[in-house]
């Protein structure tokens, strides 16, 4: 279960792609004493994308079970000057493992898996090379303390060639544990895939349908998915990426291999949808979520 940390906790959730502002129908206005609140964001706003260079930004304010304000600035697609607006869809990168683990949390509800057991009773092959005597638990890949590389071999940011979730989980164990588990904190995105390549194979499906099946969906998040479905992609913003050295390309759209740990499309108000569940003691459209 999770409990409600305050029925007046204001979430803000900002997304920002990239360059202008402006706004289109598909909002919710803010009201009341949420207007001034609303313009002073609106101007914070304007300013990093002006300052960024950032196309499309997307914002949502949540208030217990009520959305008070959603909008978008700037444009969804640039071609088509399409401005951007709350229904905007954006990769959102690792706040997609958020979702990743609360499918692991409902079988440990369950009881279907326990979060401190060896990583190898649910994946027996997962064992990556160790010059430490101890076992790597789902609670260390939850929590980045497992001691895992930080990216994998196969399937990482930079690999174009959209591998499947196995081949890139097979690539880690293939690799070295960088320190003993549990003894320090080492953000690792591999370590994320890993928990989703255990949810594919303990439920036999992949990893982007369970999840919006048993995840997505009954939390109510109906536009948002962990593969580029047409009806979601259509909505998706443009992006572009900058380097030091002042390049300026188009973000790559490839689909990552390891996809649990960064590979969520959703518009913020979706996300807001998310936070209102949270505010709810976990219980979504169909009953409890976690």
């Amino acid at each position: 279960m999770i409990s409600k940390v305050s029925i007046k906790l204001y979430f803000l959730l900002l997304l920002g792609v990239f360059s202008s502002c402006q706004n289109r129908p598909g909002h919710i206005r803010a009201s009341g004493q949420y207007r001034e609140v609303s313009s002073k964001l609106t101007d914070a706003v304007n300013y990093e994308m002006s300052d960024k260079g950032l196309n499309a930004v997307s914002i949502v304010l949540v208030d217990d079970q009520e959305i008070l304000w959603a909008r978008g600035y700037g444009y969804e697609d640039l071609k088509k000057l399409l401005k951007a607006d709350a229904n905007t869809v954006y990769r959102v990168g690792s706040v997609s493992k958020l979702f990743t683990d609360i499918g692991i949390m409902q079988l440990v509800e369950r009881g279907e898996v326990h979060l401190d057991a060896p990583i190898t009773d649910y994946l027996p092959e997962f064992r990556p090379r160790s010059s430490f005597n101890k076992d790597i638990t789902l609670r260390q890949l939850m929590s980045h303390r497992s001691g895992l590389l930080r990216e994998p071999l196969v399937g990482n940011y930079f690999a174009d060639d959209e591998p499947t979730l196995e081949a890139t989980v097979k690539s880690i164990i293939d690799s070295d544990i960088i320190y003993e588990p549990e003894s320090k904190i080492k953000y690792s995105n591999g370590g994320i895939a890993t928990v989703g390549y255990v949810l594919e194979k303990l439920k036999n499906e992949p990893f982007a349908s369970y999840l919006r099946k048993n995840v997505l969906l009954p939390m109510g998040l109906t536009h948002s998915a962990f593969e580029p479905l047409p009806e979601i992609t259509d909505r998706l913003a443009d992006a572009t990426m900058w380097s030091y050295d002042g390049r300026v390309f188009d973000a790559p759209t490839f689909e990552l291999g390891m996809s649990p740990a960064g590979s969520m499309y959703a518009p913020v108000v979706d996300l807001g949808q998310f936070m209102k569940v949270l505010f709810n003691d976990g219980v979504g459209h169909k009953g409890h979520v976690i």
